[in-house]
């Protein structure tokens, strides 16, 4: 197998301005020389300095998130769809070879490239993949599942586990209730699905060691915004990154000494107040 190494990376936003979080993470993917691509489908604002821009319709249609709705619990909508959609968009970007997905909450450490013959993912915990940071090679047969049900008439996947994947449907069908398969949950196409698709092709066992990415998750990453100390996390080479996941804290005071003010200072100095 080849080893061609490669600091490629894409990620989505759909439009408008960018959170002050992600700002902030898509900069410190820059200043560690990573090659970072956002696409996007309408007019942006809050982009770093060095992100390149491209068109995502190129990539997937927008008109999926129409087939992304929930019926039975519409008060999930837009959330849901959206989160949705950008699960499916990751997969077709490996298709096309555009390099490793990242979402644009995960923030950076140091420099480091990935084999492009390789997958890359790495474990989140509770025998689960991390999402947020994905490569497949583009023949990768994980993809096709995606590709295959893209062209069925619903969104059913065929990889859920007994509760979501028969018991639920079953049960709401005996009631008469309406539902789509986005209402069975948000992980159903992300890290639950991806996951669960990993272990039917026997590549679960390639998962890297979550301290790369995931050392805190969920809760956890309260932390990051609370006066705890950090130090390890960015001078341990150990750790790659962190995904950042609790972003309601970004319109919350800062708490001095903890991990946010001190990436916001050093990172954040070019965000838009508007």
């Amino acid at each position: 197998m080849k080893d061609i190494q490669s600091n490629k990376v894409s990620t989505l936003w759909l439009n408008g301005k960018i959170r002050n979080i992600d700002h902030v993470c898509l900069a410190s993917m820059i200043a560690n020389n990573l090659d970072v691509t956002l696409y996007h489908y309408g007019a942006l604002s809050n982009v770093p300095s060095g992100v390149k821009l491209a068109d995502a319709s190129e990539i997937l249609d927008l008109s999926l998130l129409d087939r992304l709705q929930c019926i039975k619990k519409k008060e999930l909508n837009p959330q849901i769809p959206i989160a949705q959609f950008s699960d499916f968009f990751r997969i077709i970007l490996q298709k096309k070879s555009k390099g490793l997905w990242l979402d644009t909450d995960v923030f950076i450490f140091r420099p480091f490239t990935y084999n492009l013959d390789k997958v890359y993912f790495c474990h989140e915990g509770k025998g689960r993949i991390g999402y947020p940071v994905i490569y497949l090679p583009s023949n990768h047969p994980i993809i096709e599942e995606y590709e295959n049900l893209l062209l069925q008439d619903t969104l059913m996947p065929n990889w859920l586990g007994f509760i979501r994947g028969k018991l639920r449907p079953f049960i709401w069908t005996l009631l008469r209730q309406k539902f789509s398969p986005s209402d069975l949950g948000i992980t159903i196409y992300g890290n639950d699905g991806f996951s669960r698709l990993t272990k039917r092709h026997n590549c679960f066992k390639e998962a890297l060691n979550k301290d790369l990415f995931f050392h805190w998750t969920g809760k956890e990453t309260d932390r990051l915004f609370q006066k705890v100390n950090f130090k390890d996390l960015i001078n341990n080479s150990k750790h790659l990154g962190i995904h950042i996941h609790r972003k309601q804290w970004e319109n919350l005071p800062i708490n001095p000494g903890s991990f946010w003010e001190w990436a916001l200072s050093k990172y954040g100095r070019a965000i838009k107040k508007t």
